[in-house]
C-alpha cells in the first residue's frame, strides 16, 4: 500500500495573510487542493491523510468532501511544529490505514502544488529500494554558510550541494520505528522528514525533482 502524507498546519506567516497560506486560492482553487489532487488522483496512491491547524479541520473536511467526494482521504489536526505534525500523521495512518512492511509513505508540502506523476512514481520505487528517499534538483546557486549571519565562514562546493523539494519518501515501518527513536532533543532539530531518517542513522537516497515544483512562501510565489 502507498499513503501520502500532506503537512499543512503552518501558519504561513512570511506570506503575510489573514489565513494560512495554503487555503489560498491559485487559479480559482485553494492551493492544498491543488496539491491533493496529484495524491487523490493517482493511480500509485491507495490513500491521503492532511493535517491542517485545528480551526480548519471541519472546514478542510468540507472542502475536500466537496472536490473529491468518495476519496480516501483523512484530516487531522497537526501540531505544533513539523516533527510532531508528522508524528500525528503516522500515528493516524497506523490507527486508520492498513499498513504492513511493504507500505510506503510519501510526506508532501501542501504548498507544493505542481509536482507530477514521474516524481510520485520515482519517489515509491526509491523508498521500495533504499527505504527512504528525497526529491531534489542541483543548486544553481553558490551557497555560503555563516554562523554568525554575518560573515562567511565557508562557500561549500556547489557540485555537492542540492535544492531539497518533497515528497520526501520511505517505508512506512521504518520511519514510523525511526520518529520512536529519536530523543526530544532531535525531535527539535527535525525540520523536514528526511532530518528524521538522518537523526536514526538512516540513509536517504535522491529523487530527481523539478524546477517547477516550488514551495509557496511567499506573496511573489504566486505570481
Amino acid at each position: 500500500m502507498v499513503y501520502a502524507l500532506l503537512p499543512a498546519a503552518g501558519s504561513g506567516s512570511r506570506m503575510g495573510s489573514e489565513i494560512p497560506k495554503q487555503f489560498l486560492s491559485v487559479g480559482g482553487e485553494p492551493i492544498y487542493i491543488k496539491s491533493l489532487r496529484h495524491f487523490v488522483e493517482s493511480p500509485l496512491v491507495d490513500g491521503v491523510v492532511l493535517a491542517v491547524p485545528a480551526d480548519y479541520v471541519g472546514y478542510a473536511r468540507d472542502e475536500i468532501a466537496r472536490y473529491y467526494p468518495g476519496a480516501s482521504v483523512g484530516v487531522i489536526s497537526g501540531g505544533a511544529d513539523r516533527s510532531e505534525t508528522l508524528e500525528k500523521l503516522v500515528g493516524y495512518l497506523f490507527a486508520q490505514y492498513p499498513v504492513d512492511g511493504d507500505s510506503v509513505i510519501l510526506t508532501h508540502d501542501a504548498v507544493r502544488p505542481y509536482i507530477n506523476e514521474k516524481i510520485i512514481a520515482d519517489n515509491i520505487a526509491a523508498a521500495r529500494e533504499a527505504g527512504g528517499c528525497g526529491t531534489a534538483i542541483p543548486a544553481v546557486d553558490t551557497v555560503f554558510r555563516s554562523a554568525d549571519g554575518e560573515f562567511i565562514d565557508d562557500v561549500p562546493p556547489r557540485s555537492e550541494l542540492f535544492y531539497a523539494q518533497t515528497p520526501q519518501s520511505f517505508n512506512a515501518v521504518k520511519f514510523r520505528d525511526a520518529m520512536r527513536s529519536l530523543t526530544t532533543e532531535q525531535k527539535a532539530a527535525v525540520t523536514d522528514a528526511c532530518s528524521v531518517f538522518r537523526l536514526a542513522g538512516l540513509p536517504v537516497k535522491l529523487v530527481p525533482g523539478s524546477p517547477e515544483n516550488i514551495k509557496i512562501t511567499y506573496p511573489s510565489d504566486l505570481k
